[in-house]
C-alpha cells in the first residue's frame, strides 16, 4: 500500500460502510425472508425463542460485503490492484461463499440431515481449495512444519472445523455475531500489522456487517442469522485466518488462529466429548452448550451476550498481543484463562472434563491391575452433565441389581433437552466377559416416538441363571416404567427455559423418596417408555 494512505484507512472505511449498509438492508431482506418462508419456529427441545423469527443472517452478510469491498476500493481506486492480483481466489471464495449461503438457506428454509449437510460442506470446501487455498505450512514455536501431499485434507478440516463450531455455537440470541465481529475485528487488526491488504478489508467490512446486523439481532431478536449467516462467517473466518497466517510467508504460529476461535473450538469440542464419551450420536440435540450453561446460571439476554463478549474479546485481545509481541505464551496464556474460568468455575466445560477423567482413569486401571484382581475392581462415574434433579435413587437401584446378579456393566444416559437435564452414569468392572460368553441388553427410553435416553446391561452367559436374570430383569424395567411417568406432562407443558422455583418434589426426576420407595407423582400421565424395543444380543 502506498505511503501517503496509511494501512488501516481502508479496513476502516470498509467497517463503516459495512455497518451502514448492514442496518439498511437487514429490514428490507428479513420482509422477503418472512415472504418466502425462512422463518425458525420455537420447539420442546433446543430452541429458546417463543415466536418464528425470520433467518436471513447470511443473505445480509454477503450483500454487505460485495457491495462495501467495492465501493471502498471506488473512494481509493488506486487500492483496487489489491483485488486484481487476487482476482482468481477471490472469485473463488465469492462462489464458495456463495455456495455456502444456498446450503444454509436450504437447510433453513426445508431442513437437513446432519450427514447431507455435511457431505456438501465437503464439497464447497474442496472447491474452495482447488483454487489454491491450502494451508501448507505452520509454525509450532518457531519451528516450521510442511505438510506436502497432507495439505489438502488438513486444509479441508480446519475450514470444516471453523464452519461448525461457529454454526453450533449460533443458539441464543445476537450471541454468534458478536462472537463474528469481535474475531473478525481482531483478524482485519493482524491483517493490516502483517500486510494482508486484502484480507484486512474483507474482515472489516464483515465487522462492520455483524455489527449492523446486531442492531436487530439482540434479544429480543426480530431476525437470526440462520445457518445460511453461521456457516458464511465460519467460512471466511477460516478462510481468511488460512490466507493471512498459514503460509510459507507467514512466521505466525499455528496457536495465534485456535486461540482467536477458543470459544467457539471449546464448545464444539465439549460437544464431541459429551456426545462420544456417553455413547450418543455426534449429531444429537441436547442442551449442554456454552449458552446453555450460562442461561441456567442467571446469564440471560443481555447479560448472555455481554458475557460471550468478554470472553471473545480475551482470547481475540490475546491472539493480537501474541502477533505485535511476538509472543505465543501471551496468546495461550489469555486462552487458558478464558477457558479456565469457564472450567474451574463449573460455568460450562466441568462435566465434560470429569467424563474425560474418568475413562482416563479407567484406562490407566486396567493397563496396571493384577490379572487375579481385573474381574473384582469396578470403575463407576456418575456425572450430571446438566441440570438439578436428583437422579441417584434411580441409578443405584439398577447398581444394586448389578451386584447381586453378577452384571459386568450398567450404563444409564439420560438426555432431555426441553427439561435441561442431561445424566449420565457406568458402572462397570475392569475385564468384561469374552465376546462368545457376553449378552447384551440395549433398552432405548422414548416417549410419543422422542427418544430421551437409554439403559445397556452386560453380563455372562450361564444358561438358566441368566435367564432368571434378564426375567427380573424385565421385572425391574416394568417397575421402573411408573417412575418415569411424571416427565409426561413436563414434556407437554414444558417449552421455554422454566423463570418459575421448581418444586421439591421435581427436583427428583418428577418422583419423590418416601420410606425408600420411589412413589409416582399424581396427575403424572404420558408413558415415557411408550414404544420401547430393547435390543439384546444373547449367546
Amino acid at each position: 500500500m502506498p505511503p501517503n494512505i496509511p494501512p488501516i484507512v481502508l479496513p476502516l472505511v470498509a467497517t463503516l460502510i459495512g455497518l451502514g449498509l448492514s442496518i439498511a438492508l437487514t429490514p428490507f431482506v428479513r420482509h422477503y425472508a418472512l415472504r418466502f418462508g425462512l422463518v425458525d419456529y420455537p420447539d420442546k427441545r433446543r430452541k429458546l425463542h417463543a415466536q418464528p423469527v425470520a433467518r436471513c443472517g447470511g443473505v445480509v452478510l454477503l450483500l454487505t460485503l460485495m457491495i462495501s469491498v467495492l465501493l471502498a476500493f471506488l473512494i481509493f481506486p488506486g487500492q483496487s490492484i489489491h483485488l486484481v492480483q487476487q482476482s482468481s481466489q477471490a472469485i473463488s471464495l465469492g462462489i464458495g461463499a456463495l455456495a455456502i449461503t444456498t446450503l444454509g438457506l436450504v437447510d433453513d428454509r426445508f431442513g437437513m440431515l446432519g450427514r447431507q449437510k455435511l457431505a456438501m460442506q465437503i464439497v464447497i470446501c474442496l472447491g474452495i481449495i482447488s483454487f489454491g487455498f491450502s494451508i501448507d505450512t505452520v509454525q509450532v514455536f518457531g519451528y516450521p512444519i510442511d505438510f506436502g501431499l497432507m495439505a489438502w485434507p488438513i486444509t479441508l478440516g480446519w475450514l470444516l472445523l471453523c464452519i461448525n463450531s461457529i454454526n453450533l455455537i449460533d443458539g441464543a440470541d445476537g450471541m454468534c455475531a458478536t462472537v463474528g465481529w469481535i474475531a473478525f475485528a481482531a483478524v482485519a487488526a493482524i491483517s493490516s500489522f502483517t500486510g494482508n491488504h486484502m484480507e484486512a478489508i474483507i474482515s472489516a467490512a464483515l465487522a462492520g456487517a455483524l455489527l449492523g446486523f446486531l442492531f436487530y439481532n439482540l434479544p429480543p431478536a426480530s431476525v437470526f442469522l440462520g445457518d445460511n449467516g453461521s456457516m458464511l462467517i465460519g467460512l471466511f473466518l477460516g478462510v481468511l485466518t488460512m490466507r493471512s497466517w498459514f503460509s510459507k510467508d507467514s512466521s505466525m504460529s499455528i496457536t495465534i488462529p485456535i486461540v482467536l476461535m477458543a470459544i467457539p473450538l471449546f464448545d464444539s469440542a465439549m460437544a464431541i466429548v459429551r456426545r462420544k464419551l456417553t455413547g450418543r450420536s455426534l449429531f444429537s440435540v441436547d442442551r449442554g452448550h456454552l449458552h446453555h450453561h450460562l442461561m441456567r446460571h442467571g446469564f440471560q439476554d443481555r447479560a448472555l451476550v455481554g458475557i460471550i463478549a468478554l470472553l471473545s474479546t480475551i482470547t481475540a485481545s490475546g491472539a493480537v498481543a501474541g502477533v505485535m509481541l511476538k509472543s505465543e505464551w501471551i496468546s495461550l496464556a489469555t486462552m487458558a484463562f478464558a477457558i479456565g474460568s469457564l472450567v474451574v468455575s463449573r460455568l460450562f466445560g466441568f462435566g465434560e472434563f470429569k467424563l474425560l477423567y474418568k475413562r482416563l482413569e479407567r484406562l490407566v486401571t486396567s493397563l496396571l491391575i493384577r490379572p487375579d484382581r481385573a474381574e473384582s475392581k469396578v470403575h463407576e462415574q456418575v456425572v450430571q452433565l446438566q441440570g438439578t434433579r436428583d437422579w441417584t435413587i434411580l441409578w443405584q437401584t439398577l447398581v444394586e441389581f448389578a451386584e447381586k446378579h453378577g452384571l459386568y456393566r450398567v450404563q444409564m444416559d439420560l438426555n432431555m433437552p426441553w427439561l435441561h437435564e442431561g445424566y449420565h452414569a457406568e458402572w462397570q468392572k475392569s475385564e468384561l466377559p469374552e465376546l462368545p460368553e457376553r449378552w447384551i441388553l440395549k433398552f432405548p427410553l422414548m416417549l410419543d416416538g422422542e427418544s430421551f435416553g437409554g439403559l445397556e446391561f452386560i453380563g455372562k452367559q450361564q444358561e438358566s441363571e441368566t435367564l432368571l436374570a434378564l426375567a427380573q430383569l424385565t421385572e425391574l424395567l416394568d417397575a421402573m416404567h411408573s417412575q418415569f411417568q411424571a416427565f409426561g406432562r413436563d414434556f407437554r407443558e414444558t417449552t421455554t427455559i422454566p423463570s418459575e422455583p421448581v418444586e421439591e418434589s421435581q427436583r427428583h426426576g418428577g418422583y419423590r423418596k418416601t420410606g425408600g420407595n420411589l412413589v409416582s407423582q399424581p396427575n403424572s400421565s404420558g408413558a415415557l417408555t411408550q414404544g420401547v424395543t430393547a435390543i439384546a444380543e444373547i449367546p
